[in-house]
């Protein structure tokens, strides 16, 4: 038979392995998630446990009680009157506290633990020695949240349950089994949620601290048109639903002014210059619709309803005036803003080497469609090509679709009508001989890139973009009512 001494050396390395072991276990789970699940260890049914002392007098004995499983439960002694005559807590190691009781007399022990349901066992007449286990049933699931901000608030499935003090820890020891969802929510920080997976009776959800794993964030409402897209800083952060507002979580170190703007199809793009700090915030979005001009004539008497480079030059003859387009910088009718419409012009190549035109330029012509007419004697492009680009923020043109072959035979002679028609994403161009009446389908080109919404409005306009120097009069443009 086992020595009590060597019996206790057992015990106590058993202990030491299960802590190590768990330890381990907790180290490999918190690397990948937030939080770990544990469960008290349970009792072999054949442990064997002793008293760590003796009692101090001979009239006194020592009584054992070993709870199962291994848990810090709070332990009460009851005489025969049912009166209180010691308490004390179990070690959270052993799971064991003592008590000295008097010889001879019979006890009730009563133990309890949060989220066990209590259970009593009675010692019979005491000795020198003593030892009683009590089974202690886990009713709920325990659930310990420390490092949380001040005044946060938790909750269970949407449910709120608590909030956090000045010692910033919040302990639930009711939790029903099954699966739940946390949800920790404060002011300055960022919502976390998490799910908990299905928790039996008895396990311990133990969590990181709470602060390393939130981040503080200006909590902003915006409130305006339904659809309407909110940037911070150029980058795309939300939708305005349709119920008139979003809530959008951003991050902020410390506080400081940022761009915030929306962005709507049909209405003017909306910005300010916000402060923004860790806390909520509500923001007014106002849109201004935008307003679609009114069709524009021009024989080029003069450039008055133009935004022309100074390479533009009206030439006059005894019978006409026409405007001859030079350089790369672009020139756009002016303080004109169209969707869909339909313009039409003639053009002449006078060195035989293009024409280019400029499609819903906005108000600063940094970003338009534009479409190039290579001529018979281009050196740069493939003569007798119709060419599509794209110009974003003023950068080079970025070609988007395989050039057309013109059927027209183009020369420097012989004037040609372009109508260009633009619905939607959409642009369609025609191109007509005024010596053969003979007309050219140049395609239907559509916008399908990621910015094609930003792309829905502008005006007209015209560019050299390989150095071409070319004609142009007649021009006329009518807006197309969109239904």
């Amino acid at each position: 038979m086992m020595s009590n001494s060597k019996a206790r050396v057992v015990i106590r390395s058993f202990i030491l392995l299960s802590t190590i072991w768990t330890t381990i276990c907790v180290t490999t789970v918190m690397a990948q998630r937030e939080y770990t699940v544990v469960k008290p260890r349970e009792r072999a049914a054949n442990e064997t446990v002793t008293a760590s002392r003796k009692a101090s007098v001979g009239t006194k004995g020592v009584l054992v009680v070993v709870l199962d499983p291994i848990i810090a439960g709070n332990v009460a002694v009851y005489d025969s009157k049912g009166k209180v005559v010691e308490e004390g807590k179990a070690d959270g190691e052993s799971g064991q506290v003592e008590f000295e009781l008097r010889r001879g007399q019979n006890y009730s022990v009563k133990a309890t633990f949060p989220g066990y349901l209590s259970a009593r066992a009675t010692t019979g007449a005491i000795r020198a020695s003593n030892t009683i286990r009590i089974k202690l049933n886990a009713q709920y699931a325990r659930l310990e949240l420390p490092g949380l901000p001040q005044d946060a608030e938790v909750f269970i499935d949407d449910k709120l349950q608590a909030r956090a003090d000045q010692k910033e820890f919040v302990l639930l020891d009711n939790l029903v089994p099954g699966n739940h969802t946390l949800l920790v929510r404060h002011p300055e920080y960022n919502d976390y949620r998490v799910p908990l997976g299905n928790l039996v009776a008895g396990s311990e959800v133990r969590f990181f601290p709470i602060k390393t794993i939130l981040v503080r964030v200006a909590k902003l409402t915006f409130e305006g048109p339904a659809g309407a897209n909110i940037l911070i800083d150029g980058a795309f952060k939300g939708r305005i639903s349709n119920s008139g507002s979003v809530q959008i979580d951003y991050q902020v170190e410390q506080a400081a002014e940022h761009s915030i703007s929306a962005e709507l199809l049909g209405y003017q793009t909306w910005s300010i210059r916000q402060l923004l700090t860790a806390g909520p915030k509500t923001i007014s979005v106002k849109l201004d619709p935008i307003v679609t001009s009114a069709g524009v004539t021009d024989f080029f008497d003069n450039l008055s309803l133009w935004e022309s480079p100074p390479e533009w030059k009206i030439q006059s003859d005894a019978r006409n005036k026409r405007l001859e387009i030079k350089g790369e910088k672009i020139g756009y009718v002016k303080g004109k803003t169209y969707r869909d419409f339909q313009t039409n012009f003639t053009i002449w190549l006078n060195d035989g080497k293009g024409a280019t035109w400029v499609v819903r330029a906005d108000s600063k012509g940094m970003n338009y469609y534009l479409f190039h007419l290579s001529g018979p004697s281009s050196t740069n492009a493939t003569r007798n090509r119709f060419y599509t680009y794209l110009v974003r923020d003023g950068g080079a043109p970025v070609e988007v679709s395989t050039p057309i072959p013109l059927l027209v035979d183009l020369n420097t002679k012989t004037s040609y009508t372009i109508s260009v028609n633009v619905q939607g994403f959409m642009v369609k161009h025609t191109i007509t001989s005024n010596d053969t009446g003979e007309t050219n389908d140049l395609g239907i080109w559509t916008d399908t890139t990621d910015t094609k919404e930003k792309f829905l409005y502008g005006t007209f306009g015209f560019r050299s973009l390989f150095g071409e120097s070319f004609i142009v009069d007649d021009f006329s443009l009518e807006p197309i009512s969109v239904k």
